[in-house]
């Protein structure tokens, strides 16, 4: 018997043979080194920005009126950072909430003095420049910071349509006769679409005041 193979009492020592030991230690340094070349090569990649937003499209350069009876281009907004809104003053429905949402926008961008607020009339057939006006003193809209758009009705659809691509259909409801999107549109001073936010969820909103906060640094590429 080997006296080298027992523990004391009696009992059987284990011994592990040194190929083993030898591969075990081997399978460790492999694991081990792979590990620090993944680190490495992490530490070295070249980050992408967390702020980068999307790019939905440029806005198009058409002449439309606002509330003031002055015709006014679009691309006259080159160079503010703008939110959009599609609303029209007959509607009993959504529209009142959207425009309270976009009246507090006003005031939280009060001292962002790159950004503005438009809402466009998806009912320019009965939105004139004078019912636009009276529409926004009732929000106290500020007539430098937040514009109110008509034109043809061809022009609405179309801008709202092809441009934002937002839906519009005929409605039932007697308080929503038209059917439109309840999104704020973030335009940037390229006049490039770079992100809709729901106007009804709060948490969207902060997002929104986010993303104008990274355009207005110049970091959204």
């Amino acid at each position: 018997m080997d006296h080298n193979a027992v523990a004391d009492g009696g009992v059987p020592r284990t011994r592990i043979p040194l190929a083993i030991l030898l591969l075990v230690g081997g399978f460790l340094l492999v694991i081990g080194g792979g590990w620090y070349i993944l680190k490495s090569t992490q530490q070295n990649m070249p980050l992408q920005s967390a702020s980068a937003l999307a790019d939905y499209g440029s806005v198009p350069d058409i002449s439309l009126v606002e509330r003031s009876g002055k015709t006014m281009s679009l691309g006259e907004l080159k160079g503010d950072i703008w939110v959009a809104s599609f609303i029209f003053t007959r509607c009993g429905g959504s529209c009142p909430a959207m425009s309270m949402k976009m009246k507090d926008l006003q005031e939280s961008l009060s001292k962002a003095g790159g950004a503005r607020l438009v809402s466009f009339t998806v009912d320019p057939d009965n939105d004139t420049p004078e019912r636009l006006a009276e529409y926004a003193k009732t929000y106290q809209a500020d007539q430098n910071k937040w514009l109110f758009m008509t034109g043809s009705r061809q022009q609405m659809q179309d801008l709202a349509k092809n441009s934002f691509h937002l839906a519009i259909e005929e409605g039932t409801d007697p308080k929503e006769p038209i059917i439109h999107s309840k999104r704020f549109i973030l335009i940037d001073q390229e006049g490039t679409i770079r992100g809709y936010y729901d106007s009804e969820d709060a948490e969207a909103k902060q997002k929104l005041l986010g993303d104008i906060g990274t355009l207005l640094r110049g970091d959204g590429r």
